[in-house]
């Protein structure tokens, strides 16, 4: 078994360093590990870092998708040959990159043979049948389209996505195939296939076809994030409204979902309890993208160092390489969004492309080396979206009030302090900064800022707690640095935001300041909460039982006397995810039979006084995931881990005793025998 694991995708425009940082993170997926430095390092110091860590670990590391043998010099260095039966995996499409590895461990894919062709078709197409399997009016057709395929699963996947929303009628399957023939019989290279996905995007309904094309904005193999995504298509008005009961950003989700569904877009990371976090676009899906897109004048993409920078009249711009930005804006009369994946822009750019940019509504400039907010910016009546984060801006402008559309505002990595006239952005939904860049002043008038939905690392003063109450459409809330001295007007300001999804709320003092929960009332839309503070008396509030939907659990530093698990399966039918840090003093926490069916991922940790953990035959039936950390009293290793029938991971990791761990591989592993993955998290 490796004790870590790293699987990264290397398109054909990359920084080295940007590799190498995405290894550590994925090797690395706790945050003790992480240096707080990792983002500033250079390749050396990534490298030095990298041996350092894999010098005496069993590891596995997949480059998938890797164009050019560029950076293997660097990268060889930095895999350790540590004689622990580490393995390294490279896939690509280019022989020279191929040559890299020894001859005897080179391995040419082939395409599917004509029965798991079949099987592969059937489970996509027929999805909605309960025993996936082609009817008889359909079969003759149906094994006409997987011939056509020809054994490639990317075809095969795609056109059975397509089809599973079709009527199981003969008729329509035959005007199917009859669309298909003629662009599929020609050429049986990977034109064809192109064929085949430009047919998917024929097939999208009109509201989903620029969403789909907008996707083809990001670069190759890029993980989009879906909150970030939905936000943009929403400035970029994409996003129909449907009505007062669903918000934009539900439906922008059900979008996702269906593109998803059509294997246009392929999920790569989920959240703590199921939720899709980021997607990416399969490279051929991202090509028809691109063609449809410069043939529509939807967008020109810069992406690499030898393309056309005439954006031929699209209304949006995505620069993926530096290069001639000026010459490829100023090409396009009427630009709506801007979208730069470079990091050198130069300095006059903004004002030289102003005219422009007149009508913009979105622009994106993470991580550009830009010092100054361009002066124009603030002129820009059309902006909804604007990315500023993790630039080289110190300040922000108080020319920024006059963004009277903005929606969101994202600056994160960059500016001190927010300047007052930020609350002036009434129609502001998401504002994404720092801890500690509010200024009194500003955080003062937040109540201003009515249309906010997300607010996070707003530190609390007693001006902000009772100004909460305004942002009644909040959804997702995080406050920070509060005084047992505001729970009254924290709490009743709270109550007021019924549309919360997402609550974090850290105590100022962890052991003076208490977090007194007897103002709040019920939130019937609270998914996610995040408690970091004593709890008043020790004991779970009784208003954690008005939370019916909440499915991410997480207590820190509760002060909890008694075992709170009982209460938990009762309250909480839906728990996904649960994450109990030092919020318990006691001995012993017992899973019943029947609690928790839904839970996949749970964590114990920093819980000194715990010795014992009981689990029942039929508790927590569904769990993937439990992390035990630093749990000094628990020196056995829990029978009932026999019973989790379907744990995936269990993971140790720091700080447990050393009796523990030498039990887990000795005395006690007949407990653990069935579990795939044991090791470090």
């Amino acid at each position: 078994m490796f004790i870590c694991r790293a699987w990264v995708s290397v398109s054909q425009s990359y920084r080295t360093s940007d590799l190498l940082k995405r290894i550590l993170l994925q090797l690395m997926t706790k945050k003790e590990n992480i240096p707080d430095e990792l983002d500033s390092m250079d390749c050396v110091n990534l490298v030095e870092l990298l041996q350092r860590y894999l010098q005496s670990r069993r590891y596995l590391i997949v480059l998938d998708d890797v164009w050019s043998r560029d950076s293997w010099p660097l990268l060889d260095s930095a895999f350790v040959r540590n004689n622990n039966g580490s393995r390294i995996v490279i896939t690509t499409r280019i022989q020279a990159v191929a040559s890299l590895a020894d001859p005897n461990c080179e391995m040419k894919l082939s395409l599917l043979p004509k029965e798991e062709a079949w099987t592969l078709f059937c489970r996509k197409a027929f999805a909605r049948l309960e025993d996936r399997s082609c009817p008889l009016n359909l079969k003759t057709c149906a094994e006409r389209i997987v011939d056509k395929c020809q054994g490639l699963p990317l075809a095969l996947v795609a056109l059975g996505s397509l089809l599973s929303y079709k009527e199981m009628d003969e008729h329509e399957w035959e005007l199917f195939y009859n669309q298909l023939r003629w662009q599929l019989s020609n050429n049986p290279e990977l034109s064809w296939v192109a064929s085949v996905l430009n047919l998917s995007y024929n097939d999208l309904p009109s509201y989903l076809k620029n969403c789909f094309l907008y996707c083809g904005l990001f670069p190759e193999d890029y993980q989009i994030e879906r909150k970030r995504l939905i936000r943009l298509w929403i400035a970029e008005g994409f996003v129909e409204d449907r009505g007062p009961e669903t918000t934009l950003s539900d439906v922008a989700a059900c979008y996702l979902k269906e593109l998803a569904n059509r294997s246009l877009l392929q999920v790569v990371n989920r959240n703590g309890y199921g939720r899709p976090k980021r997607f990416q676009m399969h490279d051929l899906v991202r090509e028809i993208s691109l063609n449809i897109s410069k043939k529509e004048k939807f967008a020109t993409t810069w992406d690499y160092p030898n393309s056309g920078c005439n954006s031929d009249g699209s209304r949006r711009v995505s620069v993926q390489k530096d290069g001639n930005l000026l010459q490829t804006a100023k090409s396009s009369a009427q630009l709506r969004s801007v979208v730069v994946f470079a990091e050198e822009v130069p300095s006059s750019w903004f004002k030289d492309c102003y005219s422009s940019f007149r009508l913009l509504r979105v622009l994106c400039l993470r991580h550009c080396h830009i010092q100054k907010m361009p002066d124009n910016i603030s002129s820009l009546f059309n902006l909804h979206y604007l990315d500023l984060g993790y630039t080289k801006l110190k300040e922000i402008p108080k020319s920024i009030g006059k963004l009277s559309n903005l929606q969101t505002l994202y600056l994160k990595g960059c500016v001190l302090e927010l300047p007052s006239e930020m609350t002036m952005l009434t129609k502001v939904q998401h504002l994404l900064v720092d801890v500690g860049r509010f200024g009194s002043s500003a955080s003062n008038r937040i109540g201003r800022l009515e249309h906010l939905q997300t607010l996070k690392n707003i530190e609390a003063n007693s001006c902000v707690v009772r100004k909460l109450g305004c942002l009644t459409r909040m959804i997702s809330l995080g406050i920070r640095k509060v005084l047992e001295s505001y729970n009254t007007d924290l709490w009743t300001s709270i109550s007021k935001i019924t549309a919360l999804t997402s609550l974090s709320v850290i105590a100022a003092d962890r052991d003076r300041d208490v977090l007194d929960l007897a103002d709040l009332k019920p939130l019937p839309l609270l998914e996610k909460l995040m408690l970091s503070g004593r709890l008043d008396k020790g004991a779970i509030p009784p208003v954690f039982g008005n939370f019916p939907k909440l499915k991410s659990l997480r207590l820190c530093f509760s002060g909890l006397h008694e075992d709170p698990l009982a209460l938990f399966s009762v309250m909480f039918q839906s728990l996904g995810h649960l994450n109990l840090y030092r919020c318990y003093d006691g001995t012993r926490l017992t899973f019943r039979v029947g609690w928790f069916p839904k839970l996949k991922h749970l964590y114990l940790s920093s819980m000194s006084e715990l010795k014992d953990v009981e689990i029942e035959d039929g508790t927590m039936i569904g769990l993937h995931r439990l992390e035990f950390w630093g749990l000094k009293s628990l020196t056995s290793v829990p029978e009932g881990l026999v019973h989790l029938k379907s744990l995936q991971q269990l993971c140790i990791g720091s700080m447990m005793p050393d009796e523990f761990k030498r039990r887990l591989e000795r005395q006690d592993q007949w407990i653990v025998e069935h579990i795939p993955y044991i090791g470090d998290p």
